[in-house]
């Protein structure tokens, strides 16, 4: 065996080892990252997750045709055109969360002005939401890139 290579004992014990750095940096990431969402929805991560899986529905209608035009996310009476609608029914079968909660937590989110039903009673994200998390979203993608540049560090490792 050559010097240069790792023993079959420490070949064994270094993805454990990366492992843990790794998991460390995962966590190091998505605690403060629940931590600061957890404090801008006052406490209830459920309407986070329901307000997110909305505004990823929306939008993702959106961002799948190549001539997005992002003045119509601004206009409302576009969204029906651009947007993809859901309702409490679709947002409880992507989440898994009982349909009773996601009603309570889209109604919530409704009186605080970040959802709103359109025709047919579909629901969409309010067009000033990313005004409404810019700070949260810019601190998550902040320790986003630091949490990616640990863990590709620690990849690269031998």
């Amino acid at each position: 065996m050559h010097r240069d290579q790792p023993s079959e004992v420490e070949s064994n014990r270094r993805p454990h080892e990366q492992r843990q750095r790794i998991e460390h940096a995962l966590s190091s990431f998505t605690v403060p990252m629940l931590l600061r969402t957890y404090h801008a929805f006052d406490g209830d991560l459920i309407a986070a997750i329901v307000l997110g899986e909305i505004g990823l529905r929306n939008i993702g209608a959106w961002l799948a045709n190549n001539g997005n035009d992002a003045a119509a996310l601004q206009d409302r009476s576009r969204h029906a055109d651009v947007l993809r609608p859901c309702n409490a029914l679709s947002i409880a079968d992507a989440t898994g969360l009982p349909r009773e909660t996601v009603r309570r937590k889209v109604a919530r989110l409704t009186e605080q002005g970040l959802v709103y039903r359109g025709d047919h009673g579909h629901l969409y994200v309010q067009a000033h939401i990313a005004q409404c998390y810019a700070d949260l979203n810019r601190e998550t993608l902040d320790a986003l890139r630091v949490a990616c540049a640990r863990i590709e560090e620690l990849l690269m490792r031998p």
